[in-house]
């Protein structure tokens, strides 16, 4: 304070910086007189002095604030000291340690256990005691970030420049390296002290069974099904073993800082034991209680029965079955009475208190049990002393019932039992009762038989009384079938034949069924007692209804209508009259007809009655008919997203309708049809109906949905407007049609509408008409890009419908071009190069713009085939220059494959013929040197890292040199050196030419093309890009078939290679095509072609100056090959011709000389024709025969880099000759 005033005395004493600045003391403080009373070395010495003064103030007072910081900064270590110690003292308490007078540690922390799903837990567990400790640390260090801080307080601000500012005491301390040390280990102490309190807690785990018994016993569940006494002493005692184990359990322990408590886990896990120990004692006091009745009463009723003492000769021998019973049943009466005494003896063991009317009735048990015993022995003494007067009551009672039957027996053959006049419903009654009463007497004689056994007597055969019983049977049935049979035919001959609603009631077949089962019954009684009158009566009975049975029968047939009834009516002259509702007649009955004598007319009316069942017959088949199509519908799906619907299946309709159109006509062909023929008559005409309504919608639905998509397309539309319009109408009908079936698609309702075949025939003639004008438009299409012709109409259409956007027609563009995947568009849509499936892309000498084909997709394809050929030669002549200046290895990678290929073909033919021309040895030598060293410089790049399309170029290059290789070296070997030897002709040769004028290429390269020639054939070579793929490995049999279809091609014949299958006669006709650079089509016969789809293929072939390979060309049928002579020969005579056009099959066609026709054969296969003469002479044949395998393998593998491909293709070939034996 004295400094802070001694500063503030010199700050006022001060006018301003300027005096104190003021050295000399020229300025003077204002207000008072310079130099008054004192010289000016006196100012200036005071002056001076208070200056130095001054600043010694400020200085002191500087530093002042820098002394109230180093307080604080002193302030804030003790802090700090304060909080480290404290943190060590918690990490002391944790540490456990035990001096030598020391007991055993109590712990810090008290963490209970208890048993979860998946182990033993603590409460609190190891997280939540970390977090509290941590929480502890950490409020430490709070309280000195609460501490007061001087460098904070408001009487200090003023020696501090703005706001003061100090030490975070809390980011120090957390910072420092011993607290965090600190906190480390009270971190690892508490982890490892739980980590051994899980490892000593494991003792506990054999108290889980308890655990997990008290969590899933249930009581009523143990008591829902019967427990033994067995059962229940193990479960009681399993609880009394657990109970003592939980008193043995150790309740706590000490591990490290943990104080664990185990007591509460034992007293949760006591009341379990305790609990469930009481429960089962309960339920087996219940048991011991219930059981012990239920014994008491069984045996105290079974004394009763043995106290009884009977004197009837039944009721003794039920008491003596009895008591057997109750002898066999002592052993288990005895057993029940000790199982009680178990139950409550165990009870007693638990020292469960049982209840004192409960041990009476336990104590009445045991002596019912001992006088059970008794009264068995009572019963066996009572039994013994009356057997004998009981057997003879037995012998009396048998005598006795043995006379009666003998009496009933005589008694069944006189009075009325055998009087044939008596009344049959009476007799047959009486009998009833007289047999109902043998049986029972039969059943007597059964107990007799028992009884005897039982006293160990002699056993009657009562044969007397079975006897008795088949005779009263025997006279009963023949009564009673009797009465029976009068009281039916009376019934069949009197009800009324017709119901009231006109309909037969009367069942025949009923009837003749029962007749003749009282026919059988009266036979079989007849031959037992032939001489017995009232079978007799039966029988004649039964004869008198036979003569009128016939006449029943017609009369009850129920195919009889109203106009037969008035025939028969009329025939027998009887008058019938009408009901009330005059629908029918009144009720008559066969036995009001006998009065009208229809017997005597029965031929008629059984004449009447057959023609009656043929015409129900017919009526019934029509009715069968028209109820199998009850519920046939027609099945209708959502097609597509069209709005509308097609017909899903037709073949159950179908099915139907051929049964039931044949039974219709054959139906009208019976002489009984008469009745029913305008009925007939409607059924067939529906029927017919519905088949031609039926053959013209799915023909209709075929055809409108292979052009409903078509002319979905605007483009299509546009181009066809007509036949659009005719396709909107026929749309319309059909959406009409189908909506209408949908909404009822029962079969005969749809078919019994006469307008909806009419529409669907107009319809389907509308389609036919479109279909004429689409294939003509296809056909102009077709004229205008001759590459169509090998599409189908399908495919066509898809190209077709896609004029506003020419990228859409790029899935298409494989179908037309050999060797072109899509096309390169730039951002104005115009084609500025071609990309093979490879990849590959070849640029475009000029732009093609789609846009100014203004739609027609043709139009800018005739462009792009254009652009291709002319791209390609183009390419090809700046591939020839740059051969020149540009290094082999280098070249062959900046080139596209095709190019390289026939490029290095052109300078390979110009070096041999160089070469050859010498006439020297040496020069062909050293060309085959040449031609080694480069193949090797090849192979070295294949074998390096290359990118798949170069890879791609090179093996294809690879084949070639190896070729021209083994050419050059034959060349050597035979010592061939002049260039017109047919060693060297007979090489496929190429040669960049002027097309007019020098040969050497002098006049410009814009007027040059590459020549390919063999022998005396001369081909230019065709510039169709063929992508970057790979060439045919050239064998001597390849060489042979080039020869082969070079002459033909040469005398513009065909190409026929023909041999077994797998010895490579289309790969090789087609590898020419490419060797020549034209496009091939390879076209798989087959026995259903037909000449118009050839004349389609050989239009494309002509107007596009393409290749077609016709592969098994012998499977076409004769008669088609007949014609396709004559077709083949019309090309090949206007190519001889040199006609730009030509008229072919009803189309006038331009004609490019470049075409040609090959095809494949292999002879003496199954269904194989023979070539009909004319055509044999339109074609050039090879035989092809099982190809070189080791020369193939040992080229390709030299392509893919292998410098040892002759011994590797050696051991492939080998090794796979092996496998196909096997």
């Amino acid at each position: 304070r004295d400094v802070q005033k001694q500063a503030q005395l010199y700050q006022e004493s001060v006018r301003d910086q300027a005096e104190l600045d003021d050295t000399n003391g020229i300025e003077l403080v204002q207000g008072r007189a310079a130099g008054r009373g004192r010289s000016m070395i006196a100012v200036k010495r005071e002056k001076l002095e208070r200056a130095q003064n001054f600043a010694r103030v400020m200085k002191e007072l500087t530093m002042l604030g820098r002394f109230i910081r180093l307080a604080d900064y002193l302030f804030v270590e003790g802090m700090i000291e304060c909080v480290t110690d404290s943190a060590n003292q918690t990490l002391a308490m944790l540490v456990p340690h035990k001096g030598a007078g020391d007991k055993q540690s109590k712990g810090v922390f008290l963490t209970t256990i208890s048993f979860a799903a998946n182990g033993i837990q603590f409460t609190p567990d190891c997280e939540s005691v970390l977090e509290e400790l941590n929480v502890a640390l950490e409020g430490i260090i709070s309280v000195a970030q609460q501490a007061p801080r001087i460098v904070f307080m408001r009487a200090f601000a003023p020696y501090f420049d703005g706001k003061p500012s100090g030490l975070n005491p809390p980011s120090i301390i957390r910072a420092t390296q011993m607290f965090q040390d600190v906190r480390s280990h009270v971190n690892t102490n508490i982890t490892e002290a739980y980590k051994d309190a899980q490892e000593y807690v494991k003792i506990f785990e054999d108290y889980r069974k308890i655990y997990n018994f008290g969590r899933t016993w249930s009581f009523e569940e143990y008591t829902s099904k019967p427990k033994t006494l067995r059962e229940i002493r193990r479960d009681m005692y399993k609880q009394r073993e657990w109970r003592n184990e939980l008193d043995r359990m150790k309740i706590s322990h000490v591990v490290g800082c943990l104080f664990i408590d185990s007591k509460t886990l034992r007293n949760d896990l006591l009341p379990t034991t305790t609990n469930t120990l009481d429960m089962i004692k309960a339920l087996l006091m219940d048991m011991s209680r219930d059981t012990c009745l239920e014994v008491l009463e069984d045996i105290q009723r079974r004394v009763s029965m043995l106290k009884q003492r009977p004197v009837v000769l039944d009721e003794f021998m039920a008491y003596q079955v009895m008591h057997q019973e109750q002898v066999d049943d002592k052993k288990k009466v005895l057993a029940s009475a000790s199982g009680v005494d178990d139950m409550y003896d165990m009870l007693a063991a638990y020292e469960h208190k049982v209840k004192a009317e409960e041990s009476i009735k336990h104590d009445e048990c045991r002596d019912a049990a001992l006088n059970f015993v008794q009264e068995l022995t009572n019963g066996k003494e009572f039994i013994a002393d009356n057997k004998n007067s009981q057997m003879e009551a037995l012998q009396s009672n048998i005598a006795s019932i043995t006379q009666e039957l003998q009496e009933i027996t005589s008694s069944l053959y006189q009075g009325d039992n055998v009087n044939p006049d008596a009344d049959p419903e009476a007799t047959a009654a009486d009998l009833e009762q007289l047999l109902q009463h043998v049986r029972e007497l039969r059943a007597a004689c059964d107990t007799f038989r028992d009884y005897q056994r039982l006293f160990e007597m002699e056993e009657d055969s009562f044969e007397v009384a079975a006897q008795t019983e088949q005779e009263t049977e025997s006279r009963f049935q023949l009564w009673n079938s009797l009465n029976e049979f009068m009281e039916k035919s009376q019934e069949w001959t009197e009800s009324p034949i017709l119901d009231e609603d006109n309909n037969v009631e009367l069942s025949i077949d009923q009837v003749r069924s029962e007749v003749e089962d009282y026919a059988l019954r009266a036979y079989t009684m007849g031959k037992k007692n032939p001489d017995d009158p009232v079978v007799s009566r039966f029988k004649d009975c039964i004869d008198d209804f036979k003569q009128i049975m016939p006449m029943v029968e017609e009369l009850a047939n129920p195919a009889l209508k109203k106009r037969h009834w008035d025939e028969i009516f009329r025939i027998i002259e009887a008058d019938i009259p009408m009901n009330e509702a005059n629908t029918g007649y009144s009720s008559f009955s066969v036995r009001m007809l006998l009065q009208y004598s229809v017997l005597d007319t029965f031929d008629q009316i059984q004449a009447i009655s057959g023609m009656a069942s043929k015409e129900n017959s017919l009526e019934g088949i029509l009715d069968k008919m028209a109820k199998d199509w009850e519920g046939v519908q027609f099945i209708v799906l959502e097609y597509k997203d069209t709005g509308t619907y097609i017909m899903a299946g037709s073949d159950e309709v179908q099915a139907l309708l051929d049964d039931q159109i044949v039974k219709a006509q054959s139906m009208r062909a019976s002489p009984f049809i008469k009745p029913l023929e305008e009925r007939a008559l409607k059924w067939e005409d529906l029927l017919v109906s519905l088949q031609d309504l039926l053959d013209n919608w799915l023909a209709c639905q075929a055809t409108w949905q292979y052009l409903e998509p078509i002319f979905s397309s605007p483009d299509i539309l546009k181009q066809m407007p007509v036949e659009g319009e005719k396709f909107q109408i026929v749309d319309q009908a059909w959406r009409d049609l189908m909506e209408a079936v949908s909404a009822n698609p029962a079969a005969l309702a749809v078919g019994a509408d006469k307008e909806r075949l009419s529409s669907l025939q107009d319809c389907n003639q509308m389609l036919e008409e479109i279909q004429k004008g689409l294939s003509a438009y296809l056909e102009l299409k077709r004229i205008a890009f001759p590459r169509f012709f090998f599409l189908s109409n399908d495919e066509m259409l898809e190209i077709l419908s896609e004029t506003k956007d020419p990228t859409r027609v790029q899935p298409h563009l494989k179908k037309c071009f050999e060797g072109i995947d899509k096309l390169h568009f730039d951002d104005n849509l115009e084609i500025t190069g071609m990309i093979s499936v490879e990849s590959e892309l070849v640029p475009m000498k000029r732009h093609i713009k789609p846009a100014d084909a203004k739609g027609s997709v043709e139009k800018w394809l005739v462009q792009v085939e254009a652009g291709m050929v002319e791209s390609v030669r183009d390419v090809c002549c700046h591939g020839v220059e740059a051969y020149a200046r540009t290094p082999r290895p280098q070249w062959v990678l900046q080139w596209p494959g095709q190019v390289v290929l026939v490029v290095t073909a052109v300078y390979w033919t110009r070096g041999v013929e160089k070469a050859l021309a010498t006439q020297m040895k040496e020069a062909v030598k050293d060309e085959a040197q040449s031609s080694n060293a480069q193949l090797t410089d090849i192979i070295n790049l294949v074998r390096g890292n290359l990118s798949k399309l170069n890879r791609a170029t090179l093996a294809a290059l690879v084949v070639m040199d190896v070729h021209a290789r083994d050419v050059v070296q034959d060349l050597v070997d035979n010592e061939v050196s002049d260039p017109s030897s047919f060693a060297w002709l007979s090489q496929l040769r190429m040669y960049w030419e002027a097309t007019h004028g020098d040969k050497d290429g002098k006049d410009g390269d814009k007027d040059f093309t590459v020549m390919v020639r063999m022998m005396s054939a001369q081909v230019e070579y065709g510039y169709e890009y063929l992508g970057n793929s790979m060439r045919l490995v050239v064998t001597p049999l390849t060489d042979r078939c080039y020869r082969t279809l070079m002459g033909a091609i040469h005398l513009n014949l065909g190409g026929a290679p023909e041999g077994p299958a797998g010895t490579g006669k289309t790969e090789t006709t087609k590898d020419l095509a490419k060797a020549l650079a034209r496009q091939c089509v390879v076209f798989n016969c087959s026995d259903t072609l037909d000449y118009l789809t050839m004349a389609k293929f050989f239009k494309g072939l002509a107007s596009s100056g393409s290749w077609a390979c016709f592969d098994e060309f012998n499977r076409i049928d004769l008669e088609v090959l007949s014609v396709v002579a004559q077709q083949v020969h019309e090309i090949q005579t206007a190519m001889r011709s040199k006609q730009p056009r030509f008229f072919f099959e009803g189309s006038d066609l331009p004609i490019r000389h470049t075409c040609n026709v090959f095809i494949t054969m292999n002879p003496g296969y199954a269904g194989r024709s023979e070539l009909p003469d004319n055509l044999k002479a339109l074609f050039r044949t090879v035989a092809m025969m099982v190809p070189d395998y080791a020369l193939i393998s040992e080229i390709m593998l030299y392509s893919n880099g292998y410098l040892k491909a002759r011994e590797c293709a050696r051991k492939i070939v080998a090794t796979y000759k092996l496998c196909s034996e096997q």
